[in-house]
């Protein structure tokens, strides 16, 4: 490979690498405008992002309602590839309930490969608890 094309390339990557840092910034734009809770966690080498989630009647120490907190790994390459989602500090979520989060997780990272990936799983998540509340 000759030095020009050498340079050609890591310039091709350097851009790359800058539009993914940009779309990874906007997503957690979208998160604060949406008005949606979360914490980054860290932006540098892999954006990681915990973004709590629970029913409306969740207090802490009862039986009543469901919590649960997401935490996401992006990787470099992200929205192009998909990040590691995490459930942790789940409260009342049953075994039954956590396949089908899991279950839905995967499938809204599948249907947004390439675009924004946390709002979509995150409204999921959300809209299974809440679903959830309602059958119980």
């Amino acid at each position: 490979m000759s030095d020009c094309e050498e340079t050609e390339r890591k310039a091709k990557l350097q851009s790359a690498a800058k539009l993914n840092r940009n779309l990874q910034s906007n997503e957690v734009l979208t998160l604060h405008y949406l008005g949606l809770p979360y914490m980054v966690l860290c932006r540098s080498p892999q954006l990681r992002l915990k973004v709590p989630l629970s029913t409306y009647n969740f207090q802490d120490g009862e039986a009543n309602g469901i919590a649960l907190q997401l935490i996401f790994t992006c990787p470099v390459n992200y929205p192009l590839q998909l990040p590691r989602v995490d459930l942790v500090e789940t409260r009342n979520v049953s075994v039954e309930l956590e396949k089908k989060l899991r279950a839905a997780i995967a499938k809204a990272l599948e249907q947004h490969l390439g675009l924004y990936m946390i709002v979509p799983v995150v409204t999921r998540v959300q809209m299974l608890l809440n679903d959830e509340l309602r059958d119980d």
